[in-house]
């Protein structure tokens, strides 16, 4: 069964463009020119209308910068701190930027010289347009806190969460902090990790995901050098955490630190995660009641080396991941999509920048209405790269689409027994998946499909409800079909 699966990656991880699930993607845009402001750690957000809003730092002047899409290009770049107020930058966490609206909210951490940092917000009510003065997050005395991270909740309060330690650098945990007036200011900080055995990994940025009041504070731990990521759940708008649980069973032990956090997003009462473990990029599934794990699996089997910083984003049975990854001796941005869920996230996968010398690097991506938008540091020419992508008609299931379809799949039932009909206008040999709603592949065939009707078998012992059919033929192209047995 693994080969079988493990063969239909395969067929599609070193295509650029697949033919049967791809986005189709703009040429790329540069945000502004690296000579001047640099590249660094790239973050994109959208305002009203989808307008992307990107932000990104610069080591040589110390600055944070943002630009917004003006419908032809990108603005020129505003400066967001003060002259005086060093931000923290790395190439691996940095600023972070949420939008509510035409609300901008961008949150940093400041170098820690001497001893102590502060973790600000800087907000836009004009869609970026102007930025207000920085705003003090943290409360903490004398710990330092670091890695702060920002997402909007319900009526448009942003949260925040920072890693926090004592005065010493010494034991490191969570806080999150939320604000009950848009931004304006800050309540006390809480810990959401206190449950957790172990500590918080101490150089592995976090994020908090929400949706309304459902929000999830996410964060790789280190239990005796077990670094697994975590979950602590809350249902009123980060105002206290009610559990803490694993999403993550890989059982990483490694004694040096990953630098590299996870990334979520909330779907109905699920939270779909994404993160790096081992050098492979894995997804998983979790239910936002009961905590439990339904899909976990890697995204890319057989990766061509390091594959790190994933981070997923979509909306209903869209969801898209984006991380960079070894490439043939060169960094590259990869890209899968899907639009039934997690079942079809890596039965395609994108090389966005392929044939670009040199390295690719921190992507970033959000999706609205049928768009991909997604940034990265171009280390070339030292800019930052912005591409629009939108989704392929051919992505869309044989119900979805308006045309009349080369294949069709459906069922029928006989003396009791569901079978899977295959009605073909060619003939091919076949991979043939099943998979549940939560992603999990429960069988997989591969058999002959004639022109006209051709019959699959269902194991038995499947239980009765919803499906996906994952057709993908000897050329490598897919068909997906939901059913119900």
């Amino acid at each position: 069964m693994k080969t079988l699966v493990l063969g239909i990656i395969v067929i599609c991880s070193f295509t650029t463009k697949s033919s049967a699930q791809s986005a189709n993607w703009n040429a790329p845009v540069t945000v502004a020119l690296g000579t001047t402001y640099s590249n660094i750690y790239p973050r994109i957000a959208l305002t009203t209308g989808d307008n992307p809003q990107v932000i990104w730092e610069n080591g040589g002047t110390d600055k944070i910068y943002s630009a917004r899409w003006n419908g032809s290009g990108f603005t020129t770049p505003l400066a967001l701190n003060p002259d005086g107020v060093v931000p923290y930058i790395a190439t691996w966490t940095g600023a972070e930027v949420a939008t509510s609206g035409d609300t901008v909210f961008v949150v940093f951490s400041t170098e820690p010289i001497g001893a102590t940092a502060q973790v600000y917000t800087i907000r836009s009510l004009d869609g970026g347009v102007t930025f207000e003065d920085t705003v003090r997050v943290d409360q903490i005395g004398t710990d330092i806190p670091r890695f702060p991270s920002v997402a909007v909740g319900l009526n448009g309060n942003p949260v925040v969460n920072f890693m926090r330690f004592n005065s010493s650098f010494e034991d490191p945990e969570y806080s999150v902090s939320r604000s009950a007036n848009g931004g304006a200011s800050y309540l006390a900080p809480i810990n959401p990790t206190s449950s957790v055995t172990g500590f918080v990994c101490d150089c592995c940025p976090a994020t908090v995901v929400a949706e309304g009041n459902k929000q999830v504070l996410l964060f790789r731990n280190d239990d005796n050098n077990i670094r697994e990521m975590w979950g602590c759940y809350s249902i009123d708008g980060s105002a206290s955490f009610t559990a803490a649980a694993e999403i993550d069973q890989t059982n990483w032990m490694i004694s040096s630190c990953p630098s590299s956090g996870p990334s979520g997003v909330i779907m109905g009462d699920s939270l779909v995660s994404t993160w790096m473990s081992n050098s492979d990029v894995y997804i998983s599934s979790t239910n936002l009641n009961n905590q439990q794990i339904g899909v976990h699996r890697k995204l890319f089997p057989m990766g061509l080396g390091v594959q790190n910083f994933p981070v997923i984003a979509g909306k209903g049975d869209t969801l898209a991941v984006v991380w960079q990854g070894s490439n043939g001796g060169s960094t590259d941005v990869f890209f899968t999509y899907s639009v039934t869920g997690t079942a079809g996230l890596g039965v395609n996968i994108d090389t966005l920048t392929a044939g670009t010398v040199g390295g690719q690097s921190r992507p970033d991506i959000q999706f609205s209405n049928g768009k991909f938008h997604i940034v990265y540091s171009d280390n070339v020419g030292t800019n930052v790269k912005y591409l629009q992508g939108t989704i392929d008609p051919a992505s869309l299931s044989v119900n979805e689409s308006d045309k009349a379809p080369e294949l069709a799949i459906f069922t029928t039932q006989s003396e009791g027994k569901t079978s899977l009909q295959v009605k073909s206008g060619f003939d091919t040999e076949a991979v043939i998946q099943l998979i549940n709603t939560a992603g999990q592949q429960v069988s997989t065939s591969r058999q002959q499909i004639t022109k006209g009707v051709s019959t699959v078998s269902i194991p038995e012992g499947i239980q009765k409800g919803i499906y996906y059919v994952v057709l993908e033929t000897k050329a490598g192209k897919v068909y997906k079909q939901k059913v119900v047995l």
